[in-house]
């Protein structure tokens, strides 16, 4: 309507003038009708957010107790899988209370976090207790017993549900053996009874999944009479009543008034001003260069590529943001860096390269938000900064915001992986101007990009000295090798079916003047940032075929950096170590992540090829982890893969990465490809790997990584159990 005005105004065409009264009327009769339309905007708007929020309560309040069921069926699930009732019940007649309460009360407390375990009679009565994996300790039944007997005398033995008192609250489980123990002389049958307590982290995990807040528990029937607040009632099984859980609801309607009221005002104000400059076009040529001065500082504020606020312009909004806060009130600041971005542009392209950071933008941006600030400083450097209440809600979006940033982008030819490393740096307890928040927040950044990336790490003081420190290992590994400073140690790798060694794998050390012996985490992605990793891999694998001679029999695996492998002379010079050395190439294998054959290149197929030639052996190391399918590694040459440990860690106790790791075992045998499992720390890992037939595996149940004077020493030894060398036949046939 302004630009209409404005052309007719400078186009010469008349405007006729009306009279002062009938201006003043038609500016009663419009102010009239503005009011009216306002008034009724406001109705609508209050009765749409009142049945907006109740029906966001209803769906709060089932979404918590949907949660709550959940939990007391994974307690069942937990007591289910941890007891066996005729052990238990043999070892309770037995008297054999400690090994009891190893396998029952302390499995469930140290692997489900159940705090209370007991077993009672059918009246109640006490058997067996654990409390926080004591046995023994009964300070908690006296509170919780009510509940128990309530449930016997009702007849309602397998209840689940809540209990609370003033002593404490949980989530009680009672489950009934389907067995008698007639050696036992008490009320039939016997039950089993945990208690997991509701405590704030518990409450919080509860109410995760529904996004609610500040969830609280409270016994009595007092109603939730506070405007921001829901409740639900749950039965107490305490003593009869209900319990509430209340929490601070999301109240979508509130908010949208909230937020609806003052954009009412402004519209108000602006048809106000519409209706006023109609009658004063004077003000239109004012309006018009505000308008045009506005949008010349927008544009000179924002990236070209993604939209976002530039450098200049974030530095300047942190910098007043920081000015303005109160001294109580916290500022988060982001940075955000995309791993591996470099090779994307490389390999799939520049304008693949900018479609990402076009994706990352938009994601970054809707999940800060109107709270905060997104920015992009160049490259693929991304910042935002965010007010906070507490850490709770810094901790809800900084998991929001990796989520978001983990799915693939689409392409049109496919789709791109991303991931990023992000740094967080907090105001004021980490800093208090931009600068120096920058930095910290930077610093993180640096770490969590050190520590692999696809991670997030928090500003904290020792990092600063770390980063000193790191420095100083980056000066010094420049000449560790030829100061005579790098070690091979030697770690066994062991026929699962007879408990044999048949195998080393060889590690890197570096003994440091002043820091002591460093693990390779420590050095090697240094030393690929400095571009001497090939170096360094060419004089561990050329020093383990000498040293290997003292190991007759014995495969050797060498672990090489995919930057080392992928150079185009790498399988001419493995030829000239084992001719150098007379290593037998028989007994080499050569160790690479996984993820290599993902992007892997026509050179690097022959290079694959050319160590097989030679009878050089080649393994996947940490598969697993990575996106490699058996359908990838059939693809080359590869003669073994090594079961990642993390796999290793649950497969006792998670059914499914057991039977992944027997898929992963059965497919492989299928392609005449040899498995080892790495990581193996307990007896209990070791029978699963025997029941499966894994042929091979590794661990420190083993051994850890050996001198190669204590490898020779250990050989020794299993040579001397073994009667005319038979030891000797076994290795060599394995290996």
């Amino acid at each position: 309507m302004e630009q209409r005005f404005w052309t007719a105004f400078q186009g010469g065409i008349a405007i006729s003038r009306p009279s002062g009264r009938h201006v003043h009327r038609s500016l009663l009769a419009g102010l009239g009708a503005l009011a009216l339309l306002v008034a009724g905007l406001v109705g609508v708007f209050v009765y749409a957010g009142m049945k907006q929020d109740e029906k966001a309560g209803m769906r709060e309040r089932l979404a918590l107790l949907a949660a709550l069921h959940a939990h007391e069926e994974l307690i069942q699930q937990a007591m289910a899988t941890s007891e066996d009732e005729r052990q238990v019940l043999g070892q309770l007649a037995s008297g054999d209370i400690a090994r009891l309460h190893e396998r029952f009360g302390r499995r469930l407390n140290d692997g489900f976090g159940l705090e209370f375990v007991y077993i009672i009679d059918a009246k109640g009565n006490l058997l067996y207790s654990s409390e926080n994996g004591k046995t023994g300790e009964q300070k908690a039944f006296a509170w919780i017993r009510p509940a128990i007997t309530r449930a016997l005398a009702e007849g309602r033995a397998g209840r689940a549900g809540l209990v609370a008192s003033k002593d404490g609250a949980g989530i009680l489980v009672v489950r009934p053996f389907s067995e008698r123990a007639d050696d036992i002389k008490a009320p039939q049958p016997l039950a089993a009874v945990t208690v997991d307590l509701l405590d704030d982290s518990l409450l919080q995990s509860l109410a995760a999944p529904a996004h609610l807040h500040d969830v609280q528990l409270r016994t009595g029937r007092t109603a939730t009479n506070h405007p921001d607040r829901v409740g639900t009632a749950v039965p107490n099984l305490f003593d009869g009543t209900e319990a509430e859980l209340a929490w601070r609801g999301a109240q979508p309607g509130r908010s949208l008034l909230r937020n609806a009221l003052p954009a009412l005002a402004v519209l108000t104000t602006l048809l106000s001003v519409t209706f006023l400059v109609m009658m004063f076009r004077a003000l239109r040529v004012a309006a018009a260069l505000a308008a045009s001065e506005a949008q010349a500082r927008e544009m000179a504020s924002r990236d070209y590529l993604t939209g976002l606020f530039n450098r200049g312009y974030f530095i300047e909004a942190l910098e007043s943001a920081l000015a303005g806060r109160a001294p109580d009130a916290r500022l988060v600041l982001l940075f955000i860096d995309l791993d591996d971005f470099k090779l994307i542009n490389d390999t799939a392209g520049h304008g693949a390269g900018d479609l990402l950071l076009k994706a990352v933008a938009t994601r970054v941006a809707l999940t800060i938000g109107d709270r905060g600030v997104v920015g992009r400083f160049g490259g693929d450097e991304f910042v935002a900064f965010f007010p906070a209440a507490n850490a709770g809600e810094i901790d809800v979006l900084l998991d929001r915001l990796q989520a978001a940033l983990r799915p693939p982008v689409p392409d049109g030819a496919g789709e791109l992986r991303v991931s990023a490393s992000i740094g967080v740096a907090e105001a004021p307890q980490d800093a208090a101007t931009a600068s120096d928040l920058m930095r910290r927040a930077d610093i993180a950044l640096y770490r969590a990009k050190d520590s692999g990336g696809d991670t997030l790490c928090r500003f904290e003081t020792q990092l600063e000295s770390e980063r000193n420190a790191r420095r100083e290992i980056e000066t010094a590994l420049g000449g560790a090798l030829e100061r005579g400073e790098l070690v091979i140690t030697y770690q066994p790798q062991v026929d699962v079916a007879s408990g044999r060694v048949v195998g080393f794998e060889t590690l890197l050390r570096w003994d440091h003047p002043k820091l002591g012996r460093l693990l390779p985490a420590q050095f090697i992605a240094m030393a690929e940032e400095m571009h001497i990793i090939g170096g360094l891999d060419l004089y561990g694998l050329r020093r383990a075929c000498m040293e290997a001679a003292a190991l007759p029999g014995m495969s050797i695996s060498v672990n090489i950096a995919p930057s080392t492998m992928r150079s185009a002379d790498f399988a001419q010079q493995i030829g000239a170590i084992l001719k150098e050395t007379g290593f037998d190439p028989a007994r080499l294998e050569i160790e690479v992540p996984e993820t290599i054959v993902l992007n892997s290149s026509a050179e690097l197929s022959r290079t694959f090829e050319a160590l097989r030639e030679q009878g050089v052996g080649v393994a996947l190391d940490d598969y697993g982890t990575g996106y490699a399918s058996l359908h990838h590694v059939s693809r080359f040459p590869v003669t073994r893969i090594k079961i990642d440990r993390s796999f290793m860690l649950k497969a006792c106790s998670d059914p499914d990465v057991a039977a992944v790791i027997e898929h992963k075992l059965k497919l492989a045998q299928s392609l005449r490809i040899n498995v080892t499992a790495e990581g193996v720390e307990t007896r209990e890992q070791l029978r699963f790997l025997r029941e499966i037939g894994m042929p091979t595996a590794q661990g420190y149940l083993f051994a850890p990584p050996l001198p190669i004077a204590a490898a020779i020493d250990m050989l020794r030894r299993q040579d001397e159990a073994l009667p005319d060398g038979m030891l000797r036949a076994k290795a060599g046939g394995a290996g």
